[in-house]
């Protein structure tokens, strides 16, 4: 097993600052992802309806684990 050594606030506010993203700028996530499947798989990503919903969605889950993270961590 690999030991990563990271502090308790670099990792929950990582992990605050990826929902934060998710939250506000779930299109650019979108563009991004169609743009790396295209380059690195050569398939079309193609985003169904609601898609950015769900990417927000994914963004409030990591905003409550970074939360629950810090209360954990910095206890």
């Amino acid at each position: 097993m690999v030991r990563i050594d990271v502090p308790p606030r670099l990792l929950w506010a990582a992990i605050a600052l990826a929902g934060l993203v998710h939250l506000l700028v779930p299109g650019l996530l979108l563009r991004a992802g169609r743009w790396s499947y295209r380059l690195f798989l050569r398939v079309e990503f193609d985003p169904k309806p609601g898609a950015k919903r769900r990417v927000r969605l994914v963004g409030l889950v990591f905003l409550v684990a970074g939360a629950f993270g810090r209360r954990l961590l910095d206890s």
